[in-house]
């Protein structure tokens, strides 16, 4: 690097080398993480010291490339090494890579004639122009070819049995009191042993203490390389402040890689990051125009580009913790969790202010968040993932095969697939900012799309039980059960059920009442009453453990968010029929009050900043 440090202030140039050190990395990584120098600028200083040739790879006028598979297109993007037709290397090395490449020219001086480098930023572009239908192929049909027993772009007829059972189940609920037909009971009594098992593990939830927070790592050497990716549609709104969120994380920005995939007819967002994401570490992918145009699909499509060890998924609206990924290093690189291949951090709702829906959806948020699923993690058993703060192992992501771009829920049949996988998942008190629709039509439309992948999930992974259970396990395969199908079940069924009690209790004579009669009706009050109480405490406690004000209307209320719960789940019946793979999109930055955002700035954002990087730079010049 001699070319490059002769053009810098002595001052900056010892303030990187020291950082880079202590960091363990490059000093071209550390140089560009701070600002000081471009990605060409380096590489092209890098190639004049190494004695070898920068190629730019420019689409238009670098040909010589074989014809290669979508799989080899993604080895080459992870060695970021490239071969043409006429046998030279093209090497996309900084930092590590380019002093291995370094040691491999000084050792053998006649490859310098075929080699030549490049930067990585280059080599994704080229691979985005050349490749990017076969990447497209790849990031939708993946798991689909690999798994298809997997996948829900393989459900055809069972979600038409599934809607159909499910009218059949509410009918025989409706006109059928006390029967002698044993037929008539089965169903009933596998909807009710779902609710008594979720009930069960809420309840269970209850008695388990708060989790405290997990510890930071803070050996800034040892950290590993991390990829976050951020899914983006019609999200110009709120690019200011995701931007900022992301770059007020605490983690050393030589390890941090920030992929923002957009659609490519989304021009106001890929407007919007023109402007504001201009940051080193900030890299915009354009998701191809092939199969579902849904979230799971644009992860796929970021995922050959992400060059961490680690790799973290959020959303546009999101606010994490700054700490949270030194928090998720912490827990991945702890005795005994070599096998955690994803860390959930927790969701919190930030405008419950807003109104009636953004306060229930807070509550159901802490209930969910603060004391199910910690319990699930504690006890290592399969959880549903929710839809953003996800940080996995590389290596679990890859044997899974990635995300189901055909599952509008990719985040819960993930979570199942790592199960089945042999990969476990744990939670940490860690907390991400989120906004909670405020209208009754968005929520609807987001909680439709909800309803719709649970029922994707649990149509793809219980359809062969046996496999599932051999796979993941009795335990965790019940699990599945009691969380997707009894909250799908409840959400379909609980006005029927509370009819169907009803008529049974008040509308039909005392002398016609017979003692089966009388004891399934006090069956299905015991079960929908352990279900309501499993609910509801458990919620309760979420809130006072997150100090959402507001229990007793919460509380009050929640009857009448049931009843949307089911209008939602009806309609997402109606969904997975017509259009399974259908995406509702959710808008956001329309929130109106902020909880823990009013005032905030990005602290850590200020480290980044001129005066006072310049100023660590004088510091550590005269220290």
């Amino acid at each position: 690097m001699r070319g490059i440090a002769q053009g810098l202030d002595p001052a900056v140039l010892h303030y990187a080398r020291r950082r880079a050190l202590r960091l363990g990395t490059g000093l071209d990584e550390t140089l560009l993480a701070t600002g000081h120098a471009s990605p060409d600028t380096l590489a092209q200083a890098a190639a004049l010291d190494l004695g070898i040739d920068f190629e730019p790879l420019d689409p238009a006028v670098f040909k010589a490339l074989p014809r290669l598979a979508a799989t080899d297109v993604c080895s080459m993007l992870r060695s970021g090494v490239m071969r043409t037709t006429d046998g030279r290397l093209v090497a996309a090395a900084r930092g590590a890579r380019l002093r291995r490449l370094a040691a491999a020219l000084a050792e053998r001086p006649q490859l310098r004639g075929r080699v030549s480098l490049t930067t990585p930023e280059r080599l994704s572009r080229f691979v985005h122009a050349r490749f990017g239908r076969q990447l497209g192929n790849l990031a939708t049909y993946r798991l689909r070819d690999k798994q298809p027993h997997q996948s829900a772009g393989t459900l055809h007829a069972s979600r038409y049995l599934f809607g159909l059972i499910a009218c059949l189940l509410a009918a025989l609920f409706l006109t059928t009191t006390a029967t002698s037909f044993i037929g008539a009971w089965i169903p009933p009594g596998l909807v009710a042993l779902m609710l008594i098992g979720s009930a069960t593990l809420k309840l269970a939830a209850c008695t388990i203490p708060p989790q405290r927070p997990p510890r930071p790592a803070r050996d800034d050497k040892s950290l590993p390389g991390y990829s976050l990716i951020v899914p983006l549609y019609r999200e110009a709104r709120v690019v200011p402040q995701l931007v900022d969120a992301l770059d007020g994380i605490d983690y050393p920005r030589e390890k941090l890689q920030i992929l923002l995939v957009i659609e490519p007819d989304d021009e106001a967002t890929a407007t919007a990051l023109a402007l504001h994401a201009r940051r080193p570490g900030f890299e915009v992918i354009v998701a191809p125009p092939v199969g579902p145009r849904t979230k799971p699909k644009a992860l796929n499509a970021a995922l050959p580009f992400a060059r961490g060890t680690v790799i973290g998924v959020y959303d546009a609206e999101d606010v994490p913790d700054p700490l949270q990924l030194r928090h998720v290093c912490g827990r991945l690189n702890a005795r005994g969790n070599e096998r955690i291949g994803c860390v959930q951090a927790r969701l919190v709702i930030d405008n419950l202010a807003d109104g009636w829906i953004s306060r229930q959806f807070a509550a159901e948020y802490a209930g969910y968040f603060d004391v199910v699923l910690p319990m699930l993690g504690l006890c290592r058993l399969p959880l549903p993932l929710g839809g953003t703060s996800n940080h996995f192992r590389r290596a679990a992501l890859d044997d899974v095969n990635g995300w189901d771009p055909f599952n509008v829920t990719e985040d819960a049949d993930l979570g199942v697939r790592l199960a089945r996988a042999g990969w476990g998942t744990d939670v940490i008190a860690s907390a991400t900012d989120e906004e909670a629709p405020q209208r009754f039509g968005a929520w609807m439309r987001q909680r439709t799309r909800w309803y719709k992948g649970w029922m994707q999930t649990l149509l793809v992974h219980i359809r062969q039980p046996l496999r599932m259970a051999r796979e993941a396990g009795w335990a965790e395969t019940l699990t599945l059960l009691f969380l997707l199908g009894s909250g799908t079940a409840a959400a379909l069924l609980h006005p029927v059920l509370f009819a169907s009690v009803l008529l049974g209790l008040f509308l039909e004579p005392i002398h016609e009442l017979s003692f089966t009669s009388t004891l399934l009706d006090g069956v299905w009050f015991c079960v929908l009453v352990a279900g309501c109480l499993g609910t509801v405490l458990s919620t309760l406690l979420g809130m006072q453990r997150r100090r959402i004000p507001g229990m007793v209307s919460v509380a009050l209320s929640m009857p009448v968010y049931w009843l949307m719960m089911s209008a939602a789940a009806w309609r997402a019946l109606i969904a997975l029929v017509i259009a399974p793979s259908h995406w509702e999109k959710t808008e956001h930055g329309l929130a109106r009050t902020s909880r823990r955002r009013q005032g905030w700035r990005p602290t850590l954002r200020l480290r980044n900043s001129g005066a006072i990087r310049q100023r660590h730079l004088r510091a550590s010049a005269s220290g």
